[in-house]
């Protein structure tokens, strides 16, 4: 081995050190303020700051948004438009009273099949049992045992 490649280890070895440092020593590691968890962004638990110049290096911590919906200012800053929040679903769900986005909540029911169902409920009139929920096109039998713990006929 020649004095070149002998560098080359050297160098190679060393940052090797200063990788596995970084990786497992709480010093110098980015924090992560805020993690996006389903619908909007909640805070994480930080140790306080030690020093003002260490406030000063992380800047202000932004406003966290509480359960109303997200926040405005968050998106604006990340540059993204703000999700539509979405609507909360009771079950058991009245077959004959929900709505298509209801119905979308159940297992197996897509865009199409709860307008297929809201269109057959309102052509032949409110569903009374399993039997007449089956008639609608595309629920099989399978379809309808998932279906069928989480629906109410009225």
């Amino acid at each position: 081995m020649n004095s070149a490649e002998r560098k080359v280890l050297h160098v190679a070895l060393a940052l090797f050190l200063v990788g596995i440092l970084v990786r497992f020593l709480p010093w110098g590691l980015p924090s992560v303020d805020f993690v996006d968890i389903g619908e909007r962004p909640r805070r994480v638990e930080t140790p306080p700051l030690q020093s003002k110049l260490e406030y000063a290096a992380r800047g202000a911590p932004e406003a966290v948004e509480t359960d109303e919906g997200v926040n405005e200012n968050l998106h604006k800053k990340a540059g993204k438009k703000p999700r539509k929040k979405k609507a909360v679903v009771r079950f058991p769900l009245h077959i004959n009273t929900a709505t298509a986005d209801e119905l979308c909540a159940l297992k197996g029911v897509g865009p199409k099949l709860a307008e297929k169902i809201i269109a057959f409920r309102e052509q032949h009139g409110p569903f009374d049992g399993p039997a007449s929920l089956q008639k609608v096109p595309g629920i099989g039998k399978k379809k309808l045992e998932g279906m069928l713990q989480w629906v109410i006929f009225d």
